[in-house]
């Protein structure tokens, strides 16, 4: 819909002027016409669009908003609240502009006689294929609010983990930008005022000093050639990982790395055993459900494992044995999963499963914060006694020089 402005005249010759949105200028003129107005003129309007601009978002939609969304759509579909009913309240309190408008063409989607699956398809950059093909199940099955539930909890898990994460590494994050800014600021501002003073001293200066001098003369120099390196590196650095061979030997790499690998490692089979046992309690296919694990995990090394036991299933095998054979998946995975699978009920082993390797990982992205404080604690203040040293050691000499 375009706006228009127009003018036109009553039936007492009296001019009407307004604004209204319409397809084009022929329907704005039927428009007026059936109102019994004369039309004078209709003209594309100019300027800014609120309501367009209100659309803006940046950031996308916050999980906690989705969490929302999903919890209380299962507490009013399971009221007896009809979907488009459902939908259109969550509509009018939804406070992010984004998912405004989302919802909105989900609702207008289920108006027209699609599912609340194909509509939520038609979203993909809100809703993910796991999403999708649950509330597909919950449909197909009757238990539309059951799995509504169960997204719910699983997005509030993935929510909770994201915060616990972000908790742990905030405090080193910032220690380490407070080294950095203290090592500018010396390299820039300390370091060459000292410099203007030593060079009036007819000594020989300590190494130390001659070190952070000639450094910080680099760094004064060559600021712009610093910069463009670590750009063109930075660059460099991502488009190769955002390549398929990059993407790999990263996710191989970090996976190796002590303290981060373990954490990394921990996260993946939270993960894959989390969504595996939600998705097979949905009704999910074993293959299917494996599928949609597989595109949820962040690490290849885990990914390419769960998609060779899903072929190996295809195949008439049995899940226990890929995930066993796999270096990745630790020994307690593949003897839960055999457990599961000759008792018939997998998704509740998994579900235990998951369970604890999420207090693994809450034990771990503590230690992790404990570990890293300290250790950045340390690099700051070997780097500035370094620089103190450097700049206080030619004083030292000379006051002795004089003293003597």
């Amino acid at each position: 819909m375009q706006k228009y402005k127009y003018s036109a005249r009553d039936a007492n010759g009296k001019v009407v002027q307004g604004e209204m949105e319409a397809k084009d200028e022929v329907s704005v003129a039927d428009i007026l016409h059936d109102r019994g107005l004369i039309v004078v003129s209709v003209k594309e309007g100019f300027g800014l669009d609120i309501e367009k601009l209100n659309e803006i978002n940046i950031g996308g939609v916050p999980m906690k908003d989705k969490v929302v969304f999903m919890r209380q759509m299962a507490t009013m579909v399971s009221s007896g609240l009809p979907l488009t009913r459902s939908l259109e309240i969550m509509q009018m309190q939804a406070s992010n502009p984004l998912f405004k408008k989302v919802l909105k063409n989900v609702l207008k989607s289920i108006e027209s006689g699609k599912s609340l699956a194909d509509s939520f398809r038609e979203q993909d950059e809100i809703f993910d294929s796991i999403t999708v093909n649950l509330i597909e199940a919950g449909e197909e099955s009757g238990n539309l609010e059951v799995i509504l539930g169960k997204l719910a909890t699983e997005l509030e898990e993935k929510n909770a983990l994201g915060s616990k994460i972000k908790s742990a590494m905030i405090y080193p994050l910032i220690i380490l930008v407070v080294i950095i800014v203290v090592i500018i600021l010396m390299m820039f501002v300390l370091v060459p005022s000292m410099a203007e003073i030593y060079e009036d001293f007819d000594a020989e200066l300590p190494w130390a000093t001659t070190f952070l001098m000639d450094m910080s003369a680099f760094f004064v120099d060559y600021w712009w050639a610093i910069i463009l390196v670590v750009a063109v590196v930075s660059i460099g650095i991502k488009y190769y990982l955002d390549t398929p061979r990059g993407k790999r030997n990263f996710d191989k790499i970090i996976l190796k790395v002590p303290g981060i690998g373990s954490i990394v490692a921990k996260m993946q089979l939270s993960q894959f055993t989390r969504i595996l046992a939600l998705l097979l309690s949905s009704g999910l296919s074993i293959i299917k459900s494996l599928e949609l694990t597989a595109q949820s995990l962040s690490n290849e090394m885990f990914r390419d494992t769960v998609m060779e036991a899903r072929n190996e299933i295809e195949k008439g095998g049995a899940l226990a044995i890929p995930i066993a054979r796999s270096q990745y998946f630790p020994l307690l995975v593949s003897s839960m999963i055999a457990v599961g699978e000759e008792t018939g009920e997998i998704d509740s082993v998994l579900a235990k499963v998951s369970e604890y390797y999420k207090e693994e990982v809450d034990t771990a992205t503590s230690n992790l914060s404990s570990i890293l404080e300290p250790l950045f604690l340390v690099i700051m203040g070997l780097a500035i006694g370094f620089i103190a040293m450097a700049v206080y050691m030619p004083m030292f000499q000379l006051s002795t020089a004089i003293g003597g």
